[in-house]
């Protein structure tokens, strides 16, 4: 601390550079702020699901949203030894306004919908729900993301579905806070899908025989118009996931660019500062300074400029991301405490490995060559 007025001095003496690093460094922890809440929504939505329950697809279908199952099916799954409890879900992917606001819609059996999946209504009446043939249950998320409120008549852009919000809810499951619910009956008239869902939620007696449970369904079903492919909820989640995850692979080659990048633009910037600053080193030298305190005023400059820099990226990502908004409406995008600290800790890194061999060269230099330098 006894160096900070001499190493905030040296800060200031070159403000178009320093501004250039601070952005620099700005930039790479934004990135990495935000993959790393993009990971964080990944790791919640497999994290929360049920592990004593089975999702219920159409076999062999490319993606898991065009999966059409007959509800009859039900009666089967219920027969089938270990099977607790199912119901079917309609789910449709729709937009609002625009095609960048996608919503997940599910539409549901609400009683048998509620006693496999948690649904806490916090907002609103479970009665104005129920009685409303139109009425929507909003995620908590889905309702921050839009700004729905309580009476509000919405309208999607496909099928010309509208409903009116009863209620706001949250749930233990984190992909069902992003979900708008609305009664299966309903969608199912809207979509002309009576008689089918996309898919069933099956709870079976312990998550040990979420294996045989399975392949009893499949086998039970495997001579029906459709036959099936029945797996653990986390495993249905990883799949629906999948297209994402390819995603992520890309980001995280593009982040580790960037660090790169950002660690050779501070050793450029750090080595042309104190390229102007040999004959003040030699002076400092002169005065005493040890070259373990000429090595320490340096690294501490630029550290305090990527720490800065890393606190502006975070606050931008922060800022960003308290819209609410989620990865192709499913996946949340979740920044913790640890996320801020792992960004800020790349940051400070950045600055220490920029300005550590130009640091190194400078306090070794000798004083009478320094002094003999220009200014």
């Amino acid at each position: 601390m006894r160096f900070l007025p001499l190493i905030i001095k040296s800060i200031l003496r070159n403000r178009r550079r320093t501004l250039l690093t601070v952005a620099g460094v700005s930039l790479s922890v934004f990135v990495i702020t935000a993959l790393r809440a993009v990971e964080a929504g990944f790791g919640a939505l497999v994290s929360s699901a049920g592990d004593s329950l089975l999702n219920v697809y159409e076999k062999d279908v490319a993606c898991p949203v065009s999966s059409r199952v007959f509800d009859a099916y039900l009666s089967t799954i219920a027969a089938t030894p270990g099977v607790v409890g199912s119901t079917g879900v309609l789910r449709g992917i729709y937009t609002y306004r625009s095609k960048e606001n996608i919503v997940i819609v599910a539409g549901v059996d609400f009683d048998r919908f509620r006693s496999l999946k948690e649904v806490r209504i916090e907002e609103g009446s479970e009665a104005e729900f129920v009685t409303r043939d139109d009425g929507a249950l909003v995620g908590a998320r889905l309702a921050h993301q839009y700004g729905w409120k309580l009476g509000q008549i919405v309208s999607l852009v496909e099928d010309r579905l509208t409903f009116t919000v009863a209620g706001i809810f949250r749930s233990n499951d984190t992909a069902c806070d992003g979900w708008l619910l609305l009664h299966k009956s309903y969608l199912a008239r809207v979509k002309r899908d009576e008689g089918k869902s996309t898919y069933m939620i099956v709870q079976v007696r312990s998550p040990g025989s979420v294996a045989p449970v399975s392949r009893s369904i499949d086998a039970a079903l495997a001579n029906f118009p459709k036959p099936t492919k029945t797996q653990s909820e986390r495993a249905a989640k990883e799949e629906e996931l999948k297209d994402f995850v390819e995603v992520r692979t890309m980001l995280s080659g593009m982040v580790l660019a960037t660090i790169l990048v950002s660690i050779l633009g501070a050793a450029n910037s750090v080595s042309m500062s104190v390229r102007e600053r040999t004959r003040e080193v030699g002076i400092l030298r002169s005065l005493g300074l040890r070259k373990r305190q000429i090595l320490e005023i340096l690294l501490g400059e630029f550290v305090l400029v990527a720490a800065v820099g890393g606190g502006i990226g975070i606050a931008l990502a922060t800022a960003l991301l308290a819209s609410g908004r989620s990865l192709g409406g499913y996946v949340p995008v979740i920044l913790t405490p640890g996320t801020a600290l792992f960004a800020m800790g790349i940051a400070v890194l950045i600055g220490l490995l920029g300005a550590i061999v130009p640091g190194i060269n400078a306090s070794r230099s000798r004083i009478v060559e320094a002094l003999r330098t220009l200014d």
